[in-house]
């Protein structure tokens, strides 16, 4: 008989050790269903205005950003969870019937200007772009959990400041035009000091011939000039 409610109660745990992994197994799905396309943007210096209009907040919606380098040892955490938080925070939003907010990430190694436009001294930093406004991640821990509620609601108790406005990155383009403007700008340099060059030995090549021709004409006046007879002296006896 013992035997027997053993067995029942076994079996009763095992189909709701079943029903319990069925109901995540419906959620994960769900999950991924909602968060379907959740990707985490690769931003740099010649992508990120342009893709976030994070100085105007204008149409591209809401960016949670993660600065970060493959140097620094507490990245990598941070890093691995990326993925995860963008798909969870996708899943969150949908599910809420909300706009989606983009994640991305920047390897500050190869974004000076990114980091100094926005004052980063130390990584990993998490800013949220929203309206024109930054807002500072200063969680503790970079759990996935505080992360999207960093980005749903806790950043309005974090640190804020206006976005600082775009720096001019130089563009390829802009480069070669700057470099055939330093080129010309040499060759000028170099073509004034042949000028001047040639200007000053023209003029010394002048005042020789004058000279020279002074001198030639003095000769000749000096030649022209009649010998002047010397006065004779009579002695009277």
């Amino acid at each position: 008989m013992r035997h027997g409610v053993v067995l029942l109660a076994t079996a009763f745990a095992l189909l709701a050790q079943a029903q319990d992994e069925d109901d995540a197994r419906g959620e994960q799905q769900i999950a991924e269903e909602l968060a379907f396309g959740a990707s985490v943007v690769e931003l740099n210096e010649q992508n990120f205005e342009h893709l976030t209009q994070a100085a105007t907040g204008a149409t591209s919606g809401d960016w949670l950003v993660l600065f970060c380098k493959d140097s620094v040892t507490r990245c990598a955490k941070v890093t691995s969870n990326w993925q995860k938080v963008a798909v969870t925070l996708a899943a969150s939003r949908e599910a809420k019937g909300m706009p989606r907010i983009n994640v991305a990430s920047v390897d500050t190694s190869t974004s000076s200007w990114l980091r100094k436009r926005f004052g980063i001294q130390s990584v990993p930093v998490v800013l949220l772009f929203k309206g024109g406004v930054m807002y500072s991640f200063h969680g503790g821990g970079f759990s996935v959990d505080r992360l999207v509620q960093f980005a749903e609601r806790d950043y309005e108790r974090s640190n804020r400041m206006l976005v600082p406005p775009e720096p001019h990155v130089a563009t390829p383009h802009d480069q070669t035009f700057l470099m055939t403007i330093g080129a010309v700008a040499v060759g000028a340099a170099v073509l004034w000091v042949v000028d001047q060059g040639l200007d000053r030995y023209y003029g010394w090549q002048k005042r020789k011939l004058k000279a020279a021709k002074k001198k030639a004409a003095a000769a000749a006046a000096a030649a022209a000039a009649p010998v002047a007879a010397p006065l004779s002296t009579e002695n009277t006896e």
